[in-house]
């Protein structure tokens, strides 16, 4: 597998701090409402094989902020840098956080798709991952359960995007569930909601890499954590090495027993994913929530698509299926992945009731419908 240093030699991040050169006008500064820390555009320097140069792509600064408990997280920031045709759509950031063994780094193909179109991104390294603290688990925000996970991500929205409503997008194990039950707890912090194939029904069930941890009598307890094997053997298509080693990377490094320990946590504390699954639907049966879209590839090794229609028909949230497409469909097709999320964000989500009663009577909501 080519090493990390490899990668890092190719990418050499470049900040551009109120450059107006661009002749397409997408690096005009632009005022917000919130007094708050405001994504530089920025740009990484990597070798493109076909040409056998080194070329500029837009990407995302890594900023840190300071939660409560002495937990600290790593994110992502994606300023709006939108191409010719797209206007600034910063009013509502777009927040992105991965499941367990997953990191913010995940997403910076998608979210450079994403501030393309002008939006502004911030994807997260939540507790126990990627460059965040790896807290020994306990209390507080370290206790990796449904109530830290809440916690700790509203502590974050207050001091990263103020007092504006977001739009989130989810994907993985566990953690996107903890923040599921976050949207029907509190959903006046959310605008819409996205998720990518997480486990959302009875059926669906932990990877091998995880339900070793659930194994009876403690058996699992300690086990080492395949991250790169669960994010590897789920895809249609094959990770590179290079990538592959950015996902691996916290739990080979000196924070490797505590990265571990803090999947092991995860997945004891939520224990009988059954059981976590149907708190989720509960809790999204309200009234009331944002409008949520739930876009699958199909192909996912691990979860099984079926039961996805009804599940979306009893939440009232919309689907979309893409084919021939992995359990991760933003490292899979990150340009048409951000392409669907982008066209649920930017739709009038008006639905006639001849519609709406349908998408009820059938038990199946279409693909591209625009409805949410």
């Amino acid at each position: 597998m080519p090493t990390l240093v490899a990668a890092i030699a190719r990418a050499r991040s470049i900040t551009r701090r109120g450059d107006a050169s661009r002749d397409d006008g997408t690096m005009r500064r632009r005022h917000r409402r919130c007094a708050r820390a405001t994504p530089t555009v920025t740009y990484d320097t990597e070798f493109d094989a076909r040409t056998g140069q080194d070329v500029e792509v837009l990407s995302q600064s890594i900023a840190r902020v300071e939660l409560s408990d002495g937990v600290t997280w790593s994110y992502r920031a994606g300023a709006s840098a939108p191409r010719a045709g797209e206007t600034a759509r910063t009013e509502t950031p777009v927040v992105v956080a991965h499941g367990v063994g997953g990191r913010a780094f995940g997403f910076r193909a998608v979210s450079r798709e994403l501030q393309e179109r002008g939006h502004e991104v911030y994807a997260v390294d939540v507790t126990g991952h990627g460059e965040s603290s790896k807290p020994t688990p306990g209390r507080g925000l370290a206790g990796y359960d449904a109530a830290a996970t809440g916690a700790a991500f509203e502590e974050f929205l207050k001091k990263v995007t103020g007092d504006r409503a977001v739009d989130l997008v989810l994907h993985g194990y566990v953690i996107p569930q903890h923040l599921l039950m976050l949207v029907a707890k509190n959903p006046g912090l959310f605008r819409r909601v996205v998720i990518l194939n997480s486990p959302l029904a009875p059926s669906h069930a932990y990877p091998p890499q995880m339900a070793t941890y659930g194994r009876p009598f403690g058996m699992g307890k300690g086990a080492a954590f395949d991250a790169a094997g669960y994010l590897y053997n789920g895809n249609e298509f094959a990770l590179s090495g290079d990538v592959l080693a950015e996902y691996e990377k916290p739990y080979v490094g000196a924070e490797a027993e505590a990265a571990r320990a803090a999947a092991e946590a995860y997945i004891t504390k939520a224990g009988d994913l059954k059981k976590l699954t149907k708190e989720v639907k509960d809790a999204l049966s309200a009234r009331g929530l944002p409008k949520m879209r739930v876009i699958w590839g199909t192909s996912d090794r691990y979860l099984d698509d079926a039961p996805i229609y009804d599940w979306c028909s009893d939440v009232r949230a919309s689907f979309s299926a893409m084919r021939k497409v992995g359990h991760m469909p933003q490292e899979d097709f990150a340009v048409e992945t951000a392409s669907r999320i982008a066209e649920f964000l930017s739709a009038d989500l008006r639905a006639s009731a001849k519609t709406a009663l349908n998408s009820v009577r059938v038990g199946k909501i279409t693909t591209d419908d625009g409805q949410g």
